[in-house]
């Protein structure tokens, strides 16, 4: 149930970006094509860290999905073409192609990660994920007042919606049953 959770609330991350990608450069014929394909890239690389073909991957089942992270890089490149009066095709050619070439670098870097170790500490690492995880909280805030941009951001039903399902989910977490601790997120959700 835990996996099953886990991927509902990823989907939401890898299709977010394809989205917005084709609806700011005008490419919203192509948006089926990329949300189609930001999935089955993330099937095909979480397959590939689970089952370590060639001595690729992890050897465990890790979630596989876009980021957020490069958003700017490909919305330039994607504004840079369709300023030289580019077609879609051509905007999609030149997506494909910076993605291509961060995943060669990502890969060539990959190989170093053996020195980096050395420098990348699990403190720095330890404090890395803390600032995530901080920086998360402006999403949960938001999203419990409403959403963004909701004209009755921090309404009294919003905040009371959001205090419940938090009750619900931090009630099932002290359940003696695992299945019911387990399901504590989308049965809150739900």
């Amino acid at each position: 149930m835990a996996a099953f959770q886990h991927v509902l609330a990823s989907f939401v991350g890898i299709i977010t970006p394809p989205l917005i990608i084709g609806s700011t450069l005008g490419l919203t014929q192509y948006l089926p094509y990329l949300i189609s394909m930001a999935l089955m890239v993330s099937g095909t690389g979480t397959f590939i860290q689970a089952r370590r073909p060639f001595g690729i991957g992890a050897g465990m089942i890790c979630l596989q999905g876009t980021s957020f992270a490069f958003l700017g890089a490909v919305l330039s490149a994607g504004f840079l073409v369709k300023q030289r009066r580019g077609s879609p095709e051509d905007i999609m050619a030149m997506i494909f192609g910076v993605c291509f070439f961060g995943a060669l670098v990502q890969i060539v870097l990959s190989r170093c990660i053996g020195q980096l170790r050395r420098v990348i500490t699990p403190l720095v690492t330890g404090i890395v994920i803390t600032l995530i995880g901080i920086s998360l909280i402006k999403v949960g805030v938001t999203d419990l007042g409403g959403g963004f941009n909701a004209p009755d951001f921090g309404a009294p039903l919003n905040l009371a919606l959001g205090a419940f399902v938090l009750a619900v989910i931090i009630v099932l977490n002290r359940s003696n049953t695992p299945w019911v601790r387990l399901s504590a997120i989308i049965i809150g959700l739900a």
